[in-house]
Protein backbone atom coordinates (compact mmCIF):
# COMPACT_ATOMS: atom_id res chain seq x y z
CA UNK A 1 0.00 0.00 0.00
CA UNK A 2 2.77 2.08 0.78
CA UNK A 3 4.45 1.34 -2.04
CA UNK A 4 1.28 1.72 -4.44
CA UNK A 5 0.86 5.38 -2.87
CA UNK A 6 4.69 5.88 -3.57
CA UNK A 7 4.31 5.44 -6.91
CA UNK A 8 1.12 7.44 -7.51
CA UNK A 9 3.22 10.16 -5.88
CA UNK A 10 5.66 9.58 -7.96
CA UNK A 11 3.71 9.23 -10.87
CA UNK A 12 1.62 12.34 -10.35
CA UNK A 13 4.44 14.80 -11.02
CA UNK A 14 5.02 13.01 -13.79
CA UNK A 15 1.54 13.29 -15.08
CA UNK A 16 0.96 16.77 -14.34
CA UNK A 17 4.17 18.27 -16.38
CA UNK A 18 3.20 15.63 -19.16
CA UNK A 19 -0.45 17.42 -19.38
CA UNK A 20 1.32 20.70 -18.82
CA UNK A 21 3.56 20.32 -21.72
CA UNK A 22 0.54 18.83 -24.24
CA UNK A 23 -1.80 21.60 -22.97
CA UNK A 24 1.04 23.62 -24.10
CA UNK A 25 1.60 21.22 -27.23
CA UNK A 26 -1.89 21.52 -27.66
CA UNK A 27 -2.70 25.35 -27.06
CA UNK A 28 0.57 25.97 -29.58
CA UNK A 29 -1.11 23.45 -32.62
CA UNK A 30 -4.56 24.90 -31.59
CA UNK A 31 -5.03 27.35 -34.11
CA UNK A 32 -3.22 25.15 -37.10
CA UNK A 33 -5.59 22.26 -36.13
CA UNK A 34 -8.58 23.93 -35.96
CA UNK A 35 -8.13 25.44 -40.00
CA UNK A 36 -7.33 21.80 -41.00
CA UNK A 37 -10.92 20.72 -39.10
CA UNK A 38 -12.74 23.64 -41.07
CA UNK A 39 -10.95 22.18 -44.09
CA UNK A 40 -11.79 18.88 -43.67
CA UNK A 41 -15.48 19.80 -42.83
CA UNK A 42 -15.93 22.30 -45.40
CA UNK A 43 -14.56 19.80 -48.02
CA UNK A 44 -16.92 16.60 -46.57
CA UNK A 45 -19.57 19.27 -46.70
CA UNK A 46 -19.18 20.48 -50.11
CA UNK A 47 -18.82 16.70 -51.15
CA UNK A 48 -21.83 15.91 -49.42
CA UNK A 49 -24.18 18.31 -51.09
CA UNK A 50 -22.43 18.01 -54.50
CA UNK A 51 -23.47 14.57 -54.31
CA UNK A 52 -26.64 15.19 -53.12
CA UNK A 53 -27.32 18.15 -56.01
CA UNK A 54 -26.02 15.39 -58.65
CA UNK A 55 -28.85 12.34 -57.22
CA UNK A 56 -31.17 15.66 -57.19
CA UNK A 57 -30.37 16.48 -60.68
CA UNK A 58 -30.29 12.77 -62.02
CA UNK A 59 -33.66 12.55 -60.20
CA UNK A 60 -34.88 15.40 -62.07
CA UNK A 61 -33.66 14.21 -65.76
CA UNK A 62 -35.14 11.03 -65.11
CA UNK A 63 -38.61 11.88 -64.15
CA UNK A 64 -38.52 14.90 -67.08
CA UNK A 65 -37.11 12.10 -69.32
CA UNK A 66 -39.90 9.87 -68.82
CA UNK A 67 -42.79 12.72 -69.06
CA UNK A 68 -41.50 14.07 -72.40
CA UNK A 69 -41.43 10.82 -73.29
CA UNK A 70 -45.13 10.26 -72.47
CA UNK A 71 -46.38 13.47 -73.61
CA UNK A 72 -44.34 13.28 -77.04
CA UNK A 73 -45.68 9.41 -77.63
CA UNK A 74 -48.73 10.79 -76.73
CA UNK A 75 -48.86 13.90 -79.34
CA UNK A 76 -47.50 11.69 -81.80
CA UNK A 77 -50.21 9.26 -81.59
CA UNK A 78 -53.01 12.26 -81.92
CA UNK A 79 -50.99 13.68 -84.54
CA UNK A 80 -50.64 10.54 -86.62
CA UNK A 81 -54.31 10.02 -85.87
CA UNK A 82 -55.27 13.44 -87.49
CA UNK A 83 -53.37 13.12 -90.71
CA UNK A 84 -54.56 9.27 -91.04
CA UNK A 85 -57.93 11.32 -91.02
CA UNK A 86 -57.24 14.17 -93.05
CA UNK A 87 -55.24 11.30 -95.42
CA UNK A 88 -58.66 9.49 -95.49
CA UNK A 89 -60.92 12.55 -96.34
CA UNK A 90 -58.74 13.98 -99.04
CA UNK A 91 -58.90 10.44 -100.32
CA UNK A 92 -62.93 9.84 -100.18
CA UNK A 93 -63.13 13.64 -101.31
CA UNK A 94 -60.83 12.47 -104.75
CA UNK A 95 -62.78 9.69 -104.96
CA UNK A 96 -66.08 11.87 -104.92
CA UNK A 97 -65.34 14.15 -107.21
CA UNK A 98 -63.90 11.70 -109.59
CA UNK A 99 -67.45 9.66 -109.19
CA UNK A 100 -69.55 13.39 -109.37
CA UNK A 101 -67.66 14.25 -112.37
CA UNK A 102 -68.65 10.68 -114.42
CA UNK A 103 -72.03 11.34 -113.35
CA UNK A 104 -72.54 15.00 -114.28
CA UNK A 105 -70.86 14.29 -116.99
CA UNK A 106 -73.55 11.60 -118.80
CA UNK A 107 -76.31 13.44 -116.99
CA UNK A 108 -75.24 16.25 -118.88
CA UNK A 109 -74.18 14.55 -121.94
CA UNK A 110 -77.38 12.78 -121.97
CA UNK A 111 -80.22 15.21 -120.61
CA UNK A 112 -78.59 19.21 -120.46
CA UNK A 113 -76.92 19.22 -123.52
CA UNK A 114 -77.46 17.54 -126.50
CA UNK A 115 -74.54 17.68 -129.33
CA UNK A 116 -76.50 16.79 -132.11
CA UNK A 117 -79.11 19.85 -131.26
CA UNK A 118 -76.13 21.87 -130.50
CA UNK A 119 -74.50 20.67 -133.58
CA UNK A 120 -77.87 22.01 -135.36
CA UNK A 121 -77.50 25.04 -133.46
CA UNK A 122 -74.50 26.02 -134.79
CA UNK A 123 -74.86 25.33 -137.57
CA UNK A 124 -78.11 27.26 -138.34
CA UNK A 125 -75.93 30.03 -136.37
CA UNK A 126 -73.30 29.64 -138.81
CA UNK A 127 -76.19 30.12 -141.71
CA UNK A 128 -77.86 33.01 -139.85
CA UNK A 129 -74.74 34.61 -139.48
CA UNK A 130 -73.80 34.39 -143.67
CA UNK A 131 -77.32 35.94 -143.85
CA UNK A 132 -76.90 38.47 -141.95
CA UNK A 133 -73.26 39.72 -143.14
CA UNK A 134 -74.22 39.20 -146.66
CA UNK A 135 -77.33 41.94 -145.79
CA UNK A 136 -75.38 43.97 -143.70
CA UNK A 137 -73.14 43.91 -146.41
CA UNK A 138 -76.19 44.97 -148.91
CA UNK A 139 -77.06 47.64 -146.78
CA UNK A 140 -73.27 48.87 -146.70
CA UNK A 141 -73.21 49.26 -150.02
CA UNK A 142 -76.51 51.19 -150.41
CA UNK A 143 -75.20 53.67 -147.63
CA UNK A 144 -72.44 54.24 -149.95
CA UNK A 145 -73.82 54.60 -153.19
CA UNK A 146 -76.46 57.05 -151.33
CA UNK A 147 -73.37 58.62 -150.00
CA UNK A 148 -71.68 59.10 -153.51
CA UNK A 149 -75.28 59.87 -154.90
CA UNK A 150 -75.47 62.88 -152.20
CA UNK A 151 -71.89 63.82 -152.67
CA UNK A 152 -72.57 64.02 -156.44
CA UNK A 153 -76.15 65.69 -156.54
CA UNK A 154 -73.94 68.31 -153.77
CA UNK A 155 -71.20 68.80 -156.08
CA UNK A 156 -73.59 69.28 -159.57
CA UNK A 157 -75.95 71.77 -157.88
CA UNK A 158 -72.43 73.80 -156.61
CA UNK A 159 -71.25 73.42 -160.20
CA UNK A 160 -74.76 74.29 -161.88
CA UNK A 161 -74.48 77.69 -158.93
CA UNK A 162 -71.25 78.49 -160.35
CA UNK A 163 -72.64 78.08 -163.69
CA UNK A 164 -75.43 80.48 -163.55
CA UNK A 165 -73.43 82.86 -161.19
CA UNK A 166 -70.64 83.04 -163.65
CA UNK A 167 -72.96 83.22 -167.21
CA UNK A 168 -71.02 86.14 -168.24
CA UNK A 169 -67.96 84.07 -169.59
CA UNK A 170 -70.46 82.45 -172.04
CA UNK A 171 -68.64 82.61 -175.59
CA UNK A 172 -70.07 84.90 -177.93
CA UNK A 173 -70.23 84.85 -181.69
CA UNK A 174 -67.54 87.87 -181.76
CA UNK A 175 -65.30 86.88 -178.51
CA UNK A 176 -64.48 83.16 -176.90
CA UNK A 177 -64.70 83.05 -173.60
CA UNK A 178 -62.18 82.01 -171.31
CA UNK A 179 -63.42 78.44 -171.04
CA UNK A 180 -63.62 78.62 -174.81
CA UNK A 181 -59.90 79.16 -175.54
CA UNK A 182 -58.47 78.49 -179.27
CA UNK A 183 -55.39 77.32 -177.47
CA UNK A 184 -57.36 74.25 -176.37
CA UNK A 185 -58.00 71.17 -178.52
CA UNK A 186 -61.86 71.14 -177.20
CA UNK A 187 -63.86 73.55 -174.93
CA UNK A 188 -64.05 73.20 -171.10
CA UNK A 189 -67.00 71.36 -169.44
CA UNK A 190 -67.92 74.36 -167.68
CA UNK A 191 -68.77 76.05 -171.28
CA UNK A 192 -71.07 73.99 -171.75
CA UNK A 193 -72.37 73.85 -168.35
CA UNK A 194 -72.33 77.72 -169.22
CA UNK A 195 -74.68 77.15 -172.23
CA UNK A 196 -77.35 75.40 -170.56
CA UNK A 197 -76.68 77.33 -167.35
CA UNK A 198 -80.00 80.33 -166.62
CA UNK A 199 -78.19 83.53 -165.44
CA UNK A 200 -79.02 84.51 -162.21
CA UNK A 201 -81.31 87.82 -161.31
CA UNK A 202 -80.48 90.33 -158.58
CA UNK A 203 -84.36 90.62 -157.79
CA UNK A 204 -85.76 89.93 -154.61
CA UNK A 205 -82.44 88.90 -152.60
CA UNK A 206 -84.61 88.80 -148.85
CA UNK A 207 -87.01 85.83 -150.51
CA UNK A 208 -86.10 82.52 -148.60
CA UNK A 209 -87.29 78.83 -149.96
CA UNK A 210 -87.70 75.46 -148.15
CA UNK A 211 -85.35 74.39 -151.97
CA UNK A 212 -82.72 76.74 -151.17
CA UNK A 213 -78.97 75.61 -151.97
CA UNK A 214 -76.90 75.82 -148.89
CA UNK A 215 -72.98 75.94 -150.60
CA UNK A 216 -70.36 77.57 -149.89
CA UNK A 217 -71.04 80.49 -151.30
CA UNK A 218 -74.73 82.90 -151.35
CA UNK A 219 -77.68 80.07 -151.45
CA UNK A 220 -80.21 80.82 -154.98
CA UNK A 221 -84.02 80.28 -155.04
CA UNK A 222 -86.08 79.36 -157.08
CA UNK A 223 -87.00 82.85 -159.11
CA UNK A 224 -83.00 82.67 -159.79
CA UNK A 225 -82.17 85.31 -157.22
CA UNK A 226 -78.74 85.09 -154.83
CA UNK A 227 -79.92 85.03 -151.44
CA UNK A 228 -77.26 85.91 -149.12
CA UNK A 229 -77.51 85.37 -145.09
CA UNK A 230 -77.80 88.16 -142.37
CA UNK A 231 -75.63 90.07 -141.19
CA UNK A 232 -74.04 88.37 -138.44
CA UNK A 233 -75.25 90.29 -135.13
CA UNK A 234 -72.81 90.95 -132.96
CA UNK A 235 -72.89 88.49 -129.75
CA UNK A 236 -73.55 84.72 -129.29
CA UNK A 237 -76.75 85.47 -131.74
CA UNK A 238 -77.58 82.84 -134.94
CA UNK A 239 -78.86 84.19 -137.75
CA UNK A 240 -82.62 84.92 -138.47
CA UNK A 241 -82.93 82.23 -141.45
CA UNK A 242 -81.58 79.44 -139.31
CA UNK A 243 -83.65 80.41 -136.00
CA UNK A 244 -86.69 80.52 -138.43
CA UNK A 245 -86.30 76.87 -139.74
CA UNK A 246 -85.55 75.80 -135.85
CA UNK A 247 -88.70 77.22 -135.21
CA UNK A 248 -90.75 75.77 -137.63
CA UNK A 249 -89.42 72.22 -137.03
CA UNK A 250 -92.16 69.88 -137.15
CA UNK A 251 -91.96 67.76 -133.74
CA UNK A 252 -91.33 64.08 -133.87
CA UNK A 253 -91.80 62.69 -130.45
CA UNK A 254 -91.00 59.62 -130.15
CA UNK A 255 -93.43 56.58 -128.16
CA UNK A 256 -91.81 57.50 -124.57
CA UNK A 257 -92.60 61.38 -125.10
CA UNK A 258 -95.87 60.20 -126.73
CA UNK A 259 -97.55 58.04 -124.01
CA UNK A 260 -98.64 59.92 -120.91
CA UNK A 261 -96.38 60.40 -117.75
CA UNK A 262 -99.71 59.49 -115.56
CA UNK A 263 -101.13 56.71 -117.29
CA UNK A 264 -100.33 54.06 -114.50
CA UNK A 265 -101.87 56.40 -111.74
CA UNK A 266 -104.86 56.70 -113.53
CA UNK A 267 -105.29 52.98 -114.17
CA UNK A 268 -104.72 52.27 -110.75
CA UNK A 269 -107.63 55.05 -110.09
CA UNK A 270 -109.77 53.52 -112.40
CA UNK A 271 -109.40 50.25 -111.65
CA UNK A 272 -110.36 51.35 -107.19
CA UNK A 273 -113.22 52.78 -108.50
CA UNK A 274 -114.42 50.19 -110.36
CA UNK A 275 -113.52 48.33 -106.74
CA UNK A 276 -115.59 50.60 -104.81
CA UNK A 277 -118.54 50.44 -106.91
CA UNK A 278 -118.74 46.39 -106.77
CA UNK A 279 -119.10 46.31 -103.37
CA UNK A 280 -121.81 45.42 -101.48
CA UNK A 281 -122.15 47.58 -98.13
CA UNK A 282 -119.74 50.06 -96.57
CA UNK A 283 -120.14 49.16 -93.24
CA UNK A 284 -116.57 48.29 -91.78
CA UNK A 285 -116.66 44.52 -90.80
CA UNK A 286 -116.77 43.97 -86.89
CA UNK A 287 -114.97 41.34 -84.89
CA UNK A 288 -116.94 38.99 -82.56
CA UNK A 289 -117.19 40.34 -78.60
CA UNK A 290 -115.90 37.66 -77.83
CA UNK A 291 -112.34 38.60 -79.38
CA UNK A 292 -109.40 39.92 -77.09
CA UNK A 293 -107.96 42.52 -79.36
CA UNK A 294 -110.21 46.18 -79.35
CA UNK A 295 -111.09 46.61 -83.45
CA UNK A 296 -109.20 49.38 -84.92
CA UNK A 297 -110.59 51.32 -87.58
CA UNK A 298 -108.57 52.92 -90.70
CA UNK A 299 -107.30 55.95 -90.69
CA UNK A 300 -108.44 57.08 -94.19
CA UNK A 301 -112.36 55.55 -92.84
CA UNK A 302 -112.95 57.11 -89.55
CA UNK A 303 -112.35 60.32 -87.73
CA UNK A 304 -113.68 62.47 -84.79
CA UNK A 305 -115.05 64.62 -88.11
CA UNK A 306 -117.41 61.30 -89.30
CA UNK A 307 -117.18 59.09 -92.01
CA UNK A 308 -114.78 61.26 -94.96
CA UNK A 309 -113.32 59.40 -97.78
CA UNK A 310 -109.74 59.64 -98.08
CA UNK A 311 -108.59 62.42 -99.82
CA UNK A 312 -110.85 65.46 -99.73
CA UNK A 313 -110.77 67.30 -96.47
CA UNK A 314 -108.33 65.99 -93.86
CA UNK A 315 -105.36 64.36 -96.14
CA UNK A 316 -103.61 65.27 -99.02
CA UNK A 317 -106.33 67.70 -101.36
CA UNK A 318 -106.60 68.02 -104.73
CA UNK A 319 -108.78 70.76 -105.89
CA UNK A 320 -109.39 69.79 -109.72
CA UNK A 321 -111.62 73.13 -110.08
CA UNK A 322 -108.72 75.20 -110.19
CA UNK A 323 -107.08 73.34 -112.85
CA UNK A 324 -106.11 75.19 -116.18
CA UNK A 325 -106.89 72.14 -118.32
CA UNK A 326 -108.01 68.48 -117.45
CA UNK A 327 -105.18 67.06 -119.11
CA UNK A 328 -102.17 66.18 -117.59
CA UNK A 329 -98.89 68.33 -118.57
CA UNK A 330 -96.95 65.96 -120.98
CA UNK A 331 -93.13 66.51 -121.09
CA UNK A 332 -91.88 67.06 -124.31
CA UNK A 333 -88.03 66.25 -125.06
CA UNK A 334 -86.24 65.77 -128.21
CA UNK A 335 -86.94 62.02 -129.77
CA UNK A 336 -84.52 59.09 -129.34
CA UNK A 337 -83.51 57.14 -132.37
CA UNK A 338 -83.52 53.64 -130.69
CA UNK A 339 -87.29 53.68 -129.74
CA UNK A 340 -88.07 54.49 -133.35
CA UNK A 341 -87.06 51.19 -134.10
CA UNK A 342 -88.67 49.26 -131.56
CA UNK A 343 -90.07 46.18 -132.98
CA UNK A 344 -87.72 46.10 -136.17
CA UNK A 345 -85.82 43.52 -137.05
CA UNK A 346 -82.39 44.35 -137.93
CA UNK A 347 -81.97 41.69 -140.66
CA UNK A 348 -84.47 40.61 -143.15
CA UNK A 349 -83.49 36.80 -143.55
CA UNK A 350 -84.48 34.42 -140.26
CA UNK A 351 -83.68 30.76 -139.80
CA UNK A 352 -86.01 28.36 -137.74
CA UNK A 353 -83.37 26.22 -135.13
CA UNK A 354 -85.48 22.90 -134.40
Amino acid sequence: MATFIQLVSNQQRELVETTYKMQKDAESKRKQETVAAIIIQSWYRGMRTRYYLRYLSHCACTIQRTWRGYMGRTFCRIRVKNLVMIMRNNFYNAMAVCIQKHWRGFYARKHTHNYYARKRYLEALAVKNSIVRQELEEYQNQLNMERQKRIQQKTEAKMEFEARKHHYLLSTHQKAGIYNSPFREYPHEMEFRLKVARPLSHQNKDFITENTISTNRAPVTEQGSIVKDEEQIQGPFLPQRRVHMQRLKPLNPSLRVSTNYYSLEQEREKMKGKEWTKRLHEVPFLPFSKTKEVYKPLLHTASKYGHLPYGTKYFTEENKALHIADKQMQTVVSPIPIFDKFGQTYAKGSVVLQ
